[in-house]
């Protein structure tokens, strides 16, 4: 039997009136303007559920061709709602979570006979071989996952499931979702409306349709990935069938799962509009990604067009929407830390959009403030060896170096930026930026050369070890003051 359909059942949680609630996806679009935000704690989901709003607006809507068509849009304040209606009767039988032919985002003849558990659709949970990450349960008591927590599930999954071994349906290794690896940006207005609109980058392809418009895959269509789609198109990579997956309906909710590969992606010269691009050491553009060492603003630098890189065109374009209507807009870096099949780590940053960022002066300040830090972390580096060398003397390099990773300097030094660093570039447009960064990175400095000497010790030999090491930060202090 067809059951909880997603245009109407509520599942989507969201900010609005004051109070979180979870609405349907028609809602969550024709009502857009009166709620706030999607509001999960999740990363993941909030950049997989606004992709999916998104795939629906492409193909709902009148294409955008410009800004001035997206300018048009939110002098309107709201979304057509007799093209969202259309659109979303036209296809209702499509969205529904459990179908006996075509069940939402899924495979509705998969075998059944090794079920798994519905866990391992989201990294953040207990399942096979993954890491811990927030979640201490276990296969054998995997807990019951209301509908609305399973579509999210599965929506997450399509998107950011990792490539690794499947053993299914004659596929031994699977394939990336399209944001396994890259780092999402997602541009944030005053109300989900705007925030949609800001990130409805005009499409290039027309013939890009999300999986909902095409003929229900079955098993023997992934079966050896048989079915291979060209990965381009916003409203068809948002929406990516990323596996095979078949929701086992226990009456209240979803414990288990059948699993298999889904539609094997090709690639294409399409770039991914909430992705940002670098150029690597061999010339080939790669997608930015997290890391577990160090906070997303440090490789912004990556981004810059002097660097070979390229901002995402979802910031493009929402920092051009911004300067036309003086807009407030802020910006969410989302997205998971992984290698291979494993997930490490789930993060969302978010920054300032100042208005004067994508000029050839707020680039300008940007690489410089960049690389300014990064020099002053050179800088205390070579203290911190300086100090090690004094206090170890005779050790082995690789002796020295574990010393110098066991010293606070290098996290103190960077943790206390990232605290200082969307301050910087929220105040990119006013006189004397640069100034104020600089004063805060040699305070940063001081702070954690002061936090070091706590934990260095304070006999004799640690004493002058930390005078040498002082004097060789003065030194490249003063050097880097010369130099500005």
């Amino acid at each position: 039997m067809a059951k909880f359909n997603l245009i109407e059942e509520p599942w989507i949680p969201v900010l609005g009136a004051g109070r979180v609630r979870e609405v349907g996806l028609g809602e969550a679009l024709c009502e857009a303007h009166r709620l706030e935000r999607i509001e999960t704690p999740s990363p993941l989901e909030e950049a997989a559920l606004h992709r999916l709003l998104l795939a629906v607006l492409y193909r709902a809507l009148p294409s955008l061709t410009d800004t001035y068509d997206a300018l048009e849009l939110l002098e309107r304040g709201e979304f057509d709602r007799q093209r969202l209606e259309a659109y979303l009767n036209r296809y209702y039988d499509r969205f529904y979570l459990f179908h006996e032919a075509a069940p939402f985002l899924q495979i509705p003849d998969l075998p059944e006979d090794k079920p798994m558990p519905w866990t391992k659709l989201l990294p953040e949970l207990a399942s096979g071989n993954n890491p811990t990450l927030f979640d201490h349960t276990t296969e054998e008591n995997v807990p019951l996952a209301s509908y609305a927590q399973a579509a999210r599930a599965l929506v997450v999954h399509q998107t950011f499931a990792p490539g690794g071994l499947i053993k299914r349906l004659g596929v031994t290794s699977a394939k990336d979702a399209p944001l396994a690896r890259p780092a999402a940006f997602l541009a944030m207005g005053r109300n989900l409306f705007e925030t949609l609109v800001l990130n409805l980058v005009p499409s290039g392809t027309a013939d890009d349709g999300p999986v909902w418009e095409l003929p229900p895959l079955g098993a023997q269509d992934v079966a050896g990935y048989r079915t291979k789609w060209l990965l381009q198109g916003e409203a068809r990579v948002y929406t990516w069938p990323s596996r095979g997956v078949l929701l086992l309906d226990q009456g209240d909710g979803v414990r288990e799962m059948a699993y298999g590969p889904g539609v094997e992606p090709l690639n294409a010269s399409w770039r991914d509009p909430m992705v940002a691009y670098r150029l690597s050491s061999r010339g080939e553009i790669l997608p930015l990604r997290l890391s577990m060492e160090k906070s997303f603003w440090r490789d912004f630098q990556a981004m810059l067009p002097q660097a070979g890189g390229s901002f995402p065109a979802t910031l493009v374009y929402a920092h051009q929407i911004a300067e036309e209507a003086e807009l407030p807009v802020s910006l969410r870096v989302l997205g998971q830390v992984s290698e291979q099949s494993k997930v490490f780590d789930i993060r969302r940053e978010v920054y300032p959009l100042p208005h004067g960022l994508l000029t050839e002066r707020g680039e300008l300040l940007l690489q410089v403030a960049l690389e300014e830090a990064e020099a002053l972390e050179k800088a205390l580096s070579r203290a911190a060896d300086t100090l090690a060398r004094a206090i170890l003397r005779d050790k082995n390099p690789q002796e020295l170096q574990s010393f110098q990773k066991s010293l606070p300097l290098l996290r103190i030094y960077w943790s206390t930026l990232d605290l200082a660093f969307p301050e910087f570039l929220a105040g990119l447009e006013a006189e004397g930026a640069l100034e104020r960064w600089r004063a805060r990175l040699e305070k940063a400095a001081r702070m954690a050369w002061a936090e070091t000497r706590r934990v260095v010790g304070t006999q004799g030999r640690h004493l002058r070890a930390l005078a040498e090491g002082e004097r060789a930060l003065v030194a490249a202090l003063r050097r880097k003051e010369a130099n500005k």
